[in-house]
């Protein structure tokens, strides 16, 4: 049994942006990181955070409407951007992070929730499993985003996209 460590989950704040960034590994995605921030601010999504001993170690967030993976009448959340830093893998914190954006999603009386997951990245996939979501679908992964330095960048990344009955 994986030994939890402790951490704050909390939404995410204006000061947080820079630290999603990684120290520069993630900078590439700042202008994405800015309008899901200003999404949250609308109310369409919450981006949340995992601090540990002051510092962010991981981030979900959650889009108020589960896109084309949406069932007609079941209210769909989509998780998306789940990540925890290396070093701190392995800890239980992506369990944390999904159980909470879990409850987020039920007290906003949405009964499914749904994530892709890249095809290579198999340890996020048995993750996912273990807390309960179930594979339906797989989705070509292919989508582009402008980056912080003005270029279009278009990513080409297969994935499987899970399910859960909330």
């Amino acid at each position: 049994m994986v030994e939890r460590v402790q951490v704050v989950i909390r939404p995410v704040t204006e000061a947080d942006l820079q630290a999603l960034e990684w120290e520069g590994r993630y900078r590439h995605f700042r202008r994405l990181y800015r309008m899901a921030y200003l999404e949250a601010q609308r109310g369409r999504r919450l981006l949340m955070v995992a601090e540990a001993q002051g510092r962010v170690v991981g981030q979900i967030f959650i889009q108020f409407s589960g896109g084309r993976h949406n069932l007609r009448g079941v209210k769909t959340g989509y998780l998306h951007a789940v990540r925890v830093r290396p070093e701190w893998r392995g800890q239980g914190i992506g369990t944390q992070l999904i159980q909470a954006a879990e409850e987020e999603l039920r007290a906003r009386g949405f009964q499914r929730a749904v994530l892709a997951v890249s095809q290579a990245n198999e340890g996020a996939r048995r993750l996912y499993e273990r807390l309960g979501y179930r594979l339906f679908a797989e989705d070509p992964g292919r989508w582009s985003y402008v980056d912080d330095q003005g270029r279009k960048r278009h990513v080409d990344e297969p994935a499987f996209v899970l399910d859960k009955r909330l």
